[in-house]
C-alpha cells in the first residue's frame, strides 16, 4: 500500500540536465550496521542474508512504484524477518541501500527517499516487530516515533500495544508488540498494524485513495502487495 502527495502540479516538467551539467550520483552503500548488528546478536548469516535480500528486492519495487505514481510513503509486511526486530532492521537497511552501478548482480534497494513502516509477525511467540523510517528531507512532514506510537496506541479492533523502543529517533523507530492474552491478542494485533500505519498517513495528508485523486487513476492506491 502506498501514498503520494494529495496535491498535484499538472504543469510540472522533467528537468533534463544540459551537456554541461554534472549530475552527482549517490555514493553506493558500503557499510550495513543493522545487518552487522543482527549477526552480532547471534542470528545466522543465512537468515540475516535472506531478510536483507528481501528488503533489497522490495526496495527496487517501491522505487519503481514511486517513479510511476509519485508515492512518498509505503507500508507493508515482510516475510523473512519472523517477528525479529534485528532482522527487520536489516531488511529496512536493504530497502534503503544504494547499489554499486559496477556490481554485476541485480539492482537492489534504492528506496531511501521513501518513508516506510514495515511489519513482521511471529505467531508462535505472539510478537509483531515494526520498523519505521523517515528520510531526512521528510522530517518536517512525518516523525518516525510519532508514526510508530500511532500504531501502538491505535483504537482499531482491539489495538496493537507496545511502544517505540528507547533507542528510537525521529527518523528510525522500532517496536516489538507482544500479546498478553488479556488486553492484546495476536490475530487482532496482526490485523490492526497495517491499517493503523496507513490511517496515520491519511490523517497527515500523506496517503491518497482513488476517490480523492483529482487526476483520475491513482497507481499508488491500486498497487497491491
Amino acid at each position: 500500500l502506498f501514498s503520494h502527495p494529495s496535491t498535484h502540479n499538472t504543469s510540472r516538467t522533467s528537468q533534463v540536465p544540459t551537456t554541461n551539467t554534472k549530475v552527482k550520483m549517490a555514493e553506493p552503500t558500503k557499510t550495513f550496521p543493522k545487518k552487522e548488528a543482527a549477526l552480532a546478536a547471534g542470528l545466522s548469516e543465512k537468515v540475516v542474508a535472506k531478510a536483507f535480500k528481501e528488503g533489497g528486492k522490495k526496495g527496487v519495487e517501491i522505487e519503481g512504484a514511486a517513479d510511476t505514481s509519485g508515492l512518498t510513503c509505503f507500508c507493508t509486511r515482510m516475510q523473512s524477518s519472523d517477528g525479529n526486530i534485528k532482522l527487520l532492521e536489516a531488511a529496512m537497511e536493504g530497502m534503503n541501500a544504494v547499489p554499486d552501478p559496477e556490481d554485476p548482480e541485480e539492482r537492489k534497494g534504492c528506496s531511501g527517499h521513501i518513508a516506510k513502516l514495515i511489519i513482521s509477525e511471529n505467531e508462535k511467540a505472539g510478537a509483531i516487530a515494526m520498523v519505521a523510517y523517515v528520510p531526512e528531507d521528510m522530517k518536517d512532514k512525518l516523525n518516525a516515533i510519532e508514526w510508530m506510537k500511532s500504531v501502538c496506541e491505535t483504537d482499531l479492533g482491539g489495538g496493537v500495544g507496545g511502544a517505540p523502543d528507547d533507542s528510537s529517533t525521529d527518523v528510525w523507530a522500532t517496536c516489538t508488540a507482544v500479546e498478553d492474552k488479556e488486553n492484546f491478542f495476536f490475530l487482532k494485533m496482526k490485523d490492526n498494524t497495517l491499517s493503523a500505519a496507513i490511517g496515520y498517513l491519511r490523517e497527515k495528508g500523506l496517503f491518497q485513495d482513488d476517490e480523492s485523486d483529482d487526476e483520475g487513476d491513482n497507481a499508488a492506491a491500486d498497487f497491491e502487495w
